[in-house]
């Protein structure tokens, strides 16, 4: 148990020092004003020890309302059902949070849910090895599982799970969960399909959200274009990308009507028409200057979005045996994460497609062929590294490496003869992993295979190794039935 001692007022900068209290083992954190300060070594290592504190008390609090509700319901009051008993537990859970009715319920139902069906999951969160996200994400991921399927994926992602960031957590719960139940993720992809949606959201300001729920290969492909367009705008254009993607977006939709995303910004700065000034014939004030369009018909002069030509490349990698049909592996959609073997099989089989396919070793996951059709191939090279990596190389990171800057991690120096351009120099990096390799007390270095370590200003290391373009797997015995490989 942890206490904390508010019983003095300290500047936020007083060191902080742990102290147990026999006989019951009970921690108690002071503050200590004049202990000695702390490097910044130790003060990580600190925030980190927060982390697993939070995790516990978390943890602690979903223990504490699964067992409040539980007795409720096991010893209803006099005149109330076990249902009206669990409603009226839940309702003080609420006034004692101060949390909404519906709030109430999403909290109570997933700490029953982690304490009942998930223990091991819960045991981490209570350990304080993984976070109360991570946990959530788990239980997610395994909701429509068999309970049988449900604890084989447990057991497969939660051994690496305290070192994975949600999003890498994530990918290894979509790739495990496949693994587990490939007909029920067939199901769920199918019903998912056919409940594809546009929807509008209205926000505040004037904005809206439009969200479109659609497959996978079909999003990131949809994704590609507006990126691509965005990028084609050129150094001299000041917005941000995201901005460039949405204009994108709306002048590819809007275009034939003769709408543009583009006319509000460019009206603001190119036009020079005074204000109420109308056309001389009608006295209609022009659609380039009027405020009131959605969004307006863009003017000579305004910023370009829409380019003519689109040339995007979206990687499919799938292991040799689910390319032959004789395995169920997941494939990888590259921008998204493990896709059915199904799906991997038809994309990879179109061959007017923009999907690049990328065939791997099902046994050691490492890239067999780079696929023969392609439309504007970046050089070998990049191409290589890009495969290799999937993606950026910052410790966590989930940034397509095809969207990274393909970087030195020595310096390239021709002339001290430092820095290759090789394989074993060069990696993906999104733009901020790329800038903070350079700041001061930061380092990076680079083995031959790929795996990168990051030295920090505090000393902290981190390994990154290139990930598998499939999870490697355990050869089953021959047994003289299996196809020919091709």
């Amino acid at each position: 148990m942890f206490e904390i001692d508010t019983h003095r007022v300290v500047p936020r900068s007083a060191p902080l020092a742990w102290t147990e209290v026999a006989p019951d083992g009970m921690a108690v954190l002071v503050l200590d004003q004049a202990g000695p300060p702390v490097d910044g070594f130790e003060a990580l290592e600190r925030i980190g020890a927060w982390e697993k504190v939070i995790a516990w008390a978390q943890a602690r609090q979903y223990a504490e309302i699964t067992q409040f509700v539980a007795a409720a319901e096991a010893n209803p009051a006099a005149g109330l059902t076990a249902a009206q008993a669990v409603e009226s537990a839940q309702a003080e859970v609420g006034m004692m949070l101060r949390l909404s009715p519906g709030g109430t319920a999403w909290r109570v139902g997933e700490a029953r849910q982690l304490v009942a069906e998930f223990p091991a999951t819960f045991a981490a969160l209570e350990a304080g090895a993984i976070t109360l996200p991570k946990a959530r994400i788990i239980a997610e991921a395994c909701t429509d599982l068999h309970p049988d399927a449900a604890t084989a994926v447990e057991q497969k992602v939660l051994a690496r799970a305290p070192q994975q960031t949600t999003g890498q957590l994530r990918a290894a719960l979509r790739r495990a969960v496949l693994r587990a139940d490939s007909e029920a993720a067939a199901r769920r992809r199918e019903r998912k399909r056919r409940e594809r949606a546009v929807v509008l959201y209205p926000e505040r300001d004037g904005m809206a959200t439009l969200s479109a729920t659609l497959p996978a290969a079909e999003a990131v492909g949809v994704f590609a274009v507006l990126d691509q367009h965005a990028r084609g705008c050129g150094s001299a254009d000041e917005r941000p990308m995201a901005a460039r993607r949405a204009d994108a977006l709306v002048d590819l939709v809007l275009r034939e009507t003769g709408f543009c995303s583009t006319a509000g910004q460019a009206a603001a700065t190119t036009s020079s028409a005074p204000a109420g000034s109308g056309s001389p014939a009608t006295g209609i004030e022009p659609a380039a200057s009027r405020s009131d369009r959605l969004p307006g018909i863009a003017p000579e002069g305004g910023v370009p979005t829409v380019t003519n030509k689109v040339s995007i490349q979206i990687r499919v990698t799938v292991p040799l045996d689910t390319l032959r049909g004789v395995s169920e592996e997941p494939g990888e959609l590259a921008g998204y994460g493990p896709i059915p073997a199904e799906y991997a099989r038809e994309l990879a089989a179109d061959p007017d497609s923009i999907w690049h396919r990328l065939v791997t070793d099902p046994l050691s996951g490492a890239l067999l062929d780079y696929g023969t059709t392609r439309y504007r191939p970046p050089p070998h090279l990049t191409e290589h590294v890009i495969a290799r990596h999937q993606y950026c190389q910052g410790p966590g990171c989930r940034v397509p490496a095809n969207r990274c800057d393909l970087d030195h991690n020595i310096p390239f120096d021709p002339v001290a003869g430092d820095g290759p351009t090789s394989a074993a120099n060069l990696g993906p990096k999104c733009r901020p992993h790329h800038r903070l390799k350079g700041m001061p007390g930061w380092s990076v270095s680079q083995y031959p295979d790929g795996t990168i370590l990051w030295t920090t200003p505090s000393g902290h290391t981190y390994r990154v190794d290139p990930p598998p373009l499939t999870e490697p797997r355990t050869p089953t015995p021959v047994t003289g039935d299996e196809p020919p490989p091709f």
